[in-house]
């Protein structure tokens, strides 16, 4: 009787495999279409391509409308901005600008691909203030753009408009101009768009009178109450990095960098897994890059015990080269953390970055300055400089003055101010007393609108939290490139 068995792989043969296979986990973690498509030059030529085609009479109207819509995004500079208003502008007259929604210009992106098609309810939004006698208007604080449509297309956002100024979020910078489109010529009053990047002000600007940018990024309404941060020499996180674990958020940098960093940093990752990635992934791209440290992975906490994690790091980090506004920023600052981004970020919260607060890093010398940053991370004062600037009663008091000083200029009534608000996960009361008091405004917009605004019950309440803590110096074999890690529930 004749055995056979399984020949052993050649060593040579089987290292370079490894090798290979880990080098094309680095390059997919590089690589990115968005970041390419964002490219100064291919966005502005995909812009002028765009607005050449919504040119052609011969096309259909609502295509057209969609690509002038989507060339608007493209621009930064001056010159194209105007020629994009000068094609756009007509199509957002009073008389013409119904168009959009008859049309449903840029909608299947939001009925199908966010799910608004069977949800009428508004989330992350806020009753600020109800609606007056004399024709004083309420104020309805309603956050990213997916829910300015669900307004559009299951409600009578005209009549709503009647009632209430609306005061929006961006999710993003630049916003998606289909949308602002949409919500043109359905009020005498402008709305008032929240940017995400000192460089929206440009694209809003398209849109008026209609869109009014308000100078407040969406990271501007944290509760310094919220945090009670550690004394520096307590800290025992080195590094934390709370981000979704998207590949455009670019964990990657993080990992190349700290193969040239001390092997004893504790480095602590906070986040969820969104379509197409998962805790597989992430941790193949960990072991890719040869990270030697420990990291503990935590995902779906609690804001209240993130907040506590961020209170404990020693430096925090933002790494993606363009988003919105990056709540966890500002959150890190009254933390007192100090904040290294990229300097490639189109970030909004960029412009909080300053000697102050954290700094920003080149690529080529991230490794030297995280590590500055750590061993300096008590003689910033991120925490002072958030207070006297950016601190969520601030925040509400420029916007209250914003919207009074518009109605007082046109002769409308304000009598009363809005409900001081902040962000904790999502829009919330400053005072509780006022989520109380503007009970009976809730009922009158769910009776008279039909709109509920949902109320956020917990991150737990969607879903399991879960902890990796990948020991790399101990469990990490030398190249078999394997996830090795210990979970708890």
């Amino acid at each position: 009787m004749t055995s056979t068995s399984t020949p052993k792989p050649i060593p040579l043969v089987s290292a370079l495999i490894d090798k290979s296979r880990l080098a094309w986990v680095r390059l997919r973690a590089q690589l990115h279409p968005r970041e390419l498509l964002d490219e100064p030059f291919i966005s502005t030529m995909r812009g002028m391509v765009l607005l050449f085609l919504s040119s052609l009479p011969f096309l259909p109207l609502k295509r057209r409308l969609a690509w002038l819509a989507a060339a608007s995004r493209r621009f930064e500079t001056e010159g194209m901005l105007e020629a994009t208003q000068g094609q756009l502008q007509p199509w957002l007259d009073q008389d013409k600008a119904e168009v959009w929604r008859r049309q449903q210009i840029g909608w299947n992106r939001y009925l199908y691909g966010f799910g608004i098609k069977d949800q009428r309810a508004l989330t992350t939004s806020l009753l600020l203030k109800e609606p007056g006698a004399n024709g004083e208007k309420g104020v309805l604080y309603c956050s990213f753009e997916f829910n300015w449509m669900k307004l559009i297309a299951h409600h009578d956002a005209r009549r709503v408009l009647q009632d209430y100024l609306l005061v929006g979020a961006s999710s993003w910078s630049p916003s998606d101009p289909a949308v602002l489109a949409n919500l043109c010529g359905l009020s005498d009053d402008p709305l008032f768009i929240g940017i995400s990047h000192e460089s929206d002000i440009a694209q809003y600007q398209l849109f008026a009178p209609d869109i009014q940018p308000l100078p407040l990024l969406a990271c501007d309404w944290v509760d310094p109450n919220d945090f009670k941060p550690l004394p520096h020499e307590q800290r025992t996180i080195d590094i934390l990095m709370v981000s979704h674990f998207a590949s455009w958020k670019r964990h990657w940098l993080l990992f190349e960098a700290l193969r040239d960093m001390s092997p004893d940093l504790k480095v602590t990752l906070i986040g969820r897994y969104p379509p197409g990635r998962n805790e597989k992934l992430l941790l193949e791209e960990i072991r890719a890059f040869g990270v030697k440290q420990d990291i503990t992975i935590l995902t779906h906490l609690e804001i209240g015990e993130v907040n506590r994690y961020q209170c404990n790091a020693k430096i925090s980090l933002a790494l993606s080269k363009r988003e919105g506004s990056c709540v966890s920023v500002t959150e890190s600052m009254f933390a007192n953390t100090p904040v290294a981004m990229m300097d490639d970020a189109h970030i909004g919260a960029r412009a909080h970055i300053n000697t102050s607060t954290g700094r920003l890093v080149p690529r080529n010398n991230m490794a030297r300055v995280l590590s500055d940053m750590i061993e300096l991370s008590g003689t910033y004062n991120p925490r002072e400089w958030a207070m006297q600037n950016i601190a969520a009663r601030t925040s509400s008091q420029k916007l209250n003055n914003i919207l009074k000083h518009y109605s007082e200029k046109n002769g409308k009534p304000w009598t009363r101010d809005i409900a001081p608000l902040c962000w904790r996960y999502v829009p919330r009361y400053l005072d509780s007393a006022d989520k109380l008091r503007l009970r009976p405004g809730l009922e009158y917009l769910r009776t008279h609108h039909g709109i509920t605004l949902q109320e956020f019950v917990s991150e737990k309440h969607a879903s399991t939290s879960k902890v990796v803590s990948i020991k790399s110096k101990v469990e990490m074999p030398a190249a078999a490139g394997q996830a090795t890690g210990r979970r708890s529930p």
